[in-house]
């Protein structure tokens, strides 16, 4: 093998190394969620895309996932202080919301909820339709800060944290 193949090789190699070592950092080190699922009680959730001719549905669906799951835990517990903390955080008013959901909605959580994430009209901003295992819909606006998504719960501006 002549010398500048080899080193042609190792210059790639160091370089996907550093790749690899990036993204795995990346990984291991960027910022949880500010919320996470509880052990119990025990949802069944499943959320999709709205099927669309763009991808953006399918990254909201998997950047919501985990707020879709802890919101409907949170309101088959019951607790409303711990469902308005998923609420964004600029809103007013999130435990009295919250409070109002649990009263409309707790009941039917229980049983698998399916879950569809429309198309984002404004970046930042999603539409998720809860269809209960009854039959009862819901729907629900979240907005982005960052790197989470939160609830639109009680009174605020959705773009405006």
């Amino acid at each position: 093998m002549p010398q500048r193949s080899r080193k042609h090789m190792w210059w790639a190699a160091a370089a996907l190394a550093v790749l690899v070592a990036g993204v795995a950092g990346w990984w291991l080190f960027r910022p949880p969620a500010p919320y996470a699922l509880w052990k119990t009680p025990a949802v069944k959730v499943t959320v999709l895309a709205v099927k669309s001719g763009t991808p953006e549905a399918k990254e909201v669906a998997e950047d919501t996932d985990l707020l879709v799951k802890v919101y409907v835990q949170r309101l088959y517990a019951g607790d409303a202080a711990d469902l308005a903390r998923i609420g964004a955080p600029w809103y007013t008013g999130r435990e009295q919301a919250a409070q109002e959901l649990i009263t409309r909605y707790g009941r039917h959580a229980g049983e698998p909820v399916e879950v569809t994430v429309h198309d984002p009209v404004v970046p930042e901003l999603a539409t998720v339709e809860l269809r209960f295992g009854d039959g009862q819909r819901q729907t629900l606006h979240l907005s982005r800060d960052d790197d989470a998504w939160w609830l639109q719960l009680g009174d605020g501006d959705p773009e405006a944290p």
